[in-house]
């Protein structure tokens, strides 16, 4: 059965969309408003329903990273998508700080933005974000949540018009396992039938090149790490993401070359005010050339995770010791994650 929606990727664009049946505790179909009906209906668009898939892919991926990597008890997570890509994450112990770290990324960006939250949407986040936002409530597009406090919209006010409320229950607590489910994308009279991605890194199983860390800091780069490596998983490609003391503060969507990419992630993190310092970066594919290596290392990046198979792989994995920069591969066959072509 198809629901005919709002429009497409486009306002002049006319669009239906069709539900397969699934065992996907985080299906698009099971979001509800907040008024009872399904989150996909005559009032969505293409562009909430991809945004709202590229936020899942982001939680899911953190998700799963951060068992296999620190630990199986999970911190709260938050993230903001635009346009197809995310422009704001953080995890940590604390909802409130969560919320505003997640906004500050990249506010600009974020603004019009879809939000999703793995812990109840309260009043107090309101005035998270809202405190992060220098002290009025941003406007958002949609806002997930596993559940939302009672008048909580009202608290809001006028900023909640043309927000979508939707919620589903299983956010407050994330599946152990990634999803695995057909893809299925089209080209004028090709249709594209996959796999979804399965790989999640392991940094301590990984090749590994660079500086020895003391416990504590591997610890710390790590959890970092997985953040970053669900952003990066869930942009188009190329991708450059840094993440620094669980808070994403620069990701370089959709570049033609990787070198841009990584100065780009740098520029981003320092127009919105942030220390760029022992943070750490992952690319969605390896690096050609040192090149992105060297501009990380400039900007403060002390550990990146990459994929490998450039023919100057050897190269670049010997600057990024001579940097002092530790560098976790793994072959691109495998751990490429590339998106949105």
């Amino acid at each position: 059965m198809k629901t005919k929606l709002k429009y497409g990727e486009n306002p002049h664009q006319k669009a239906t969309a069709a539900k397969r049946p699934t065992t996907d505790a985080l299906a698009i179909s099971k979001f509800k408003r907040e008024d009872g009906r399904p989150f996909v209906s005559g009032d969505t668009s293409w562009i909430s329903i991809t945004d709202l898939g590229r936020l899942l892919l982001a939680v899911e991926r953190f998700a799963a990273a951060y068992r296999k990597n620190v630990s199986a008890s999970l911190p709260y997570f938050a993230a903001i998508v635009k346009h197809g890509s995310p422009c704001g994450a953080a995890f940590g112990k604390n909802p409130e700080q969560v919320a505003h770290d997640t906004w500050q990324g990249d506010p600009q960006a974020a603004f019009g933005g879809s939000l999703i939250v793995t812990f109840p949407f309260t009043s107090e986040i309101v005035w998270a974000l809202a405190k992060a936002n220098g002290g009025k409530m941003p406007f958002l597009s949609a806002i997930a949540a596993p559940s939302f406090e009672k008048g909580v919209t009202q608290i809001i006010g006028a900023k909640s018009k043309g927000t979508h409320f939707i919620s589903n229950k299983a956010l407050g607590k994330i599946p152990a396992k990634i999803a695995n489910h057909r893809e299925i994308k089209s080209v004028r009279d090709m249709l594209l039938e996959q796999t979804s991605p399965q790989f999640v890194p392991v940094f301590a199983k990984m090749e590994y090149h660079g500086p020895v860390f003391s416990p504590k800091d591997l610890q710390e780069i790590t959890a970092d790490l997985s953040l970053a490596y669900a952003i990066c998983s869930a942009s188009t490609s190329n991708t450059v993401s840094i993440v620094r003391a669980g808070m994403l503060i620069g990701n370089a969507v959709g570049q033609q070359k990787r070198v841009g990419s990584a100065k780009l992630a740098l520029w981003l993190a320092k127009e919105s005010g942030h220390d760029t310092k022992n943070s750490v970066a992952v690319s969605d594919s390896y690096f050609p050339f040192p090149d992105g290596v060297e501009a990380l290392a400039e900007g403060g990046v002390h550990a990146i995770y990459t994929t490998s198979g450039s023919v100057r792989d050897g190269e670049v994995f010997a600057r990024a010791k001579e940097l002092g920069v530790g560098m976790f591969t793994i072959s691109d066959k495998i751990g490429r994650m590339f998106a949105g072509h």
